[in-house]
């Protein structure tokens, strides 16, 4: 293993600790539980003497609905509402990224048709896909801050524009955020991203008698244009999944090749399928990421195709959830950064966690798989750390049960066999086309049972379901 792996890890854990806020906008993207953002404008906290953030004016009408103004206090990020929080979602690997307004779920668009005192204006009203006005570069000025530089291009011509924040502006535009600069950025262009995390920890898991508990892992492959799964409507593709979940009798579901806007329509799909309609299942989704070009610290979401927000994992619990994590896994310099959910059910006292690990091999993200090893030990390690709740994590690992790392004896995945027992042993029945990469873990306490892959037979995925029935002692 690459010196330093696993001591060298350096994960980031991003906390949703309660039930979506009534500020939430989108109810197709407030599932998520994706790095959080302000922005810090140096011009606007220079003159206030304090840190001072952009805010979006959702209650704003017109063209006026949504635009960015420096004009909040966010000397303690954590206690900033939805106006002032956005998410970065990048569709080409991170070179450029477009923020996204968690009071509406709207993209912020620079309003390059606008006139006079208004050309550029900065604008959280986008609902379709990211276009050249909704994107942005970071670029690093060296003192700590960053300037955000559009380019607008019309006619054939290209001409790129640094975004200021007008702090000598009067009345409903002071602070205004505007692509407008061409010239060196000055102390108006200077921006920061700040992260909002939240360091609450999940409730009080319940004491519970003996349960047994049906789980399912699926990769759905639906941002995939190789797989029919990607071409499905979003009632077509939550069809599907619940019908998985029917077939496997499913409590618990993880998933993966996942796109974030599919989470409420499946949540819809299950509670009506199962449940009548009642509100008794909670879909949960956590982004892979790329780094921001020129940042050190910058990740935005990868985007789905076809509008359908972030690309990353999800996992469907029963609605009793009101804690999920995200946990970033430290991954390959420059590739995706992979990602693990998990979610936490007090009243079985189970943590549910689904993960989906960076592609090893010749030719891929890790091809000496060392990432991939470092990936496994730290998932084995923190899915544990929830105090009083039992593991049940499971999703694609990209590796077999006997793949090892360039120049190690120890199999990628053994750290996880190490504290676990997994679902398929020792049949370990492959999942995909000729490997075994979907599995389902639970604790050494618990015994397996009606381990089984689900049918091939007009398979939407590249993927088959493996499900079976974990049966958890007393607490």
């Amino acid at each position: 293993m690459r010196t330093g792996a696993l001591l060298g890890l350096l994960v980031a854990l991003l906390t949703l600790p309660v039930a979506p806020s009534a500020q939430a906008g989108d109810i197709l993207t407030e599932m998520s539980a994706g790095r959080k953002y302000a922005l810090q404008s140096k011009a606007a906290s220079d003159e206030a003497g304090k840190p001072v953030c952009a805010s979006a004016q959702t209650e704003d009408a017109g063209n006026q609905a949504g635009k960015l103004r420096a004009r909040t206090d966010c000397g303690v990020p954590g206690s900033l509402g939805a106006r002032e929080t956005f998410t970065l979602h990048t569709g080409d690997k991170g070179a450029r990224a477009a923020l996204r307004s968690e009071a509406n779920g709207l993209y912020v668009s620079a309003e390059f048709h606008d006139t006079d005192t208004h050309f550029g204006m900065l604008r959280a009203r986008q609902d379709g896909s990211i276009g050249n006005w909704e994107q942005f570069r970071t670029v690093d000025l060296n003192d700590g801050w960053f300037a955000l530089q559009y380019t607008f291009t019309e006619g054939g011509v290209s001409r790129n524009y640094y975004v200021s924040a007008e702090i000598n502006s009067n009345g409903g535009d002071e602070g205004l955020l505007r692509a407008r600069a061409t010239t060196t950025p000055g102390s108006w262009e200077r921006f920061k991203l700040l992260r909002i995390d939240s360091p609450s920890r999940p409730p009080a898991a319940a004491s519970t008698p003996k349960r047994s508990i049906q789980a399912l892992t699926w990769n759905t492959c639906s941002n995939n244009g190789a797989c029919a799964m990607n071409e499905f409507s979003d009632d077509a593709f939550a069809d599907a999944v619940v019908q998985r979940a029917a077939d496997a009798r499913a409590d618990v579901i993880f998933l993966q090749e996942f796109c974030e806007k599919l989470a409420k329509p499946l949540e819809h799909r299950l509670e009506a399928r199962f449940d009548g309609g009642a509100d008794t299942w909670d879909v949960r989704f956590a982004p892979i990421q790329h780094q921001m070009a020129g940042t050190k610290d910058q990740w935005a979401q990868k985007s789905c195709g076809r509008n359908r927000g972030a690309y990353g994992v999800a996992i469907a619990v029963p609605a009793g959830n009101t804690w999920y994590e995200a946990v970033e896994l430290e991954s390959p310099a420059g590739k995706e950064r992979r990602t693990a959910l998990c979610a936490a059910v007090p009243s079985w006292a189970v943590m549910a966690c689904t993960a989906h690990f960076s592609t090893g091999g010749a030719d891929y993200d890790d091809p000496e798989r060392d990432d991939q090893q470092a990936q496994a030990s730290y998932l084995a390690e923190q899915a544990a750390e929830y105090a009083g709740y039992r593991p049940v994590l499971g999703g694609d690992l990209n590796a077999s049960p006997t793949m090892t790392p360039e120049g190690s004896s120890v199999p990628v995945l053994q750290p996880l066999y190490d504290l676990y027992k997994e679902c398929d042993q020792p049949a370990n029945r492959l999942t995909t086309a000729n490997h075994k990469l979907d599995y389902i873990f639970a604790p050494g306490t618990a015994t397996w049972s009606g381990c089984a892959l689900g049918s091939s037979a007009a398979n939407p995925s590249d993927h088959i379901p493996l499900s079976g029935t974990v049966t958890l002692p007393a607490r």
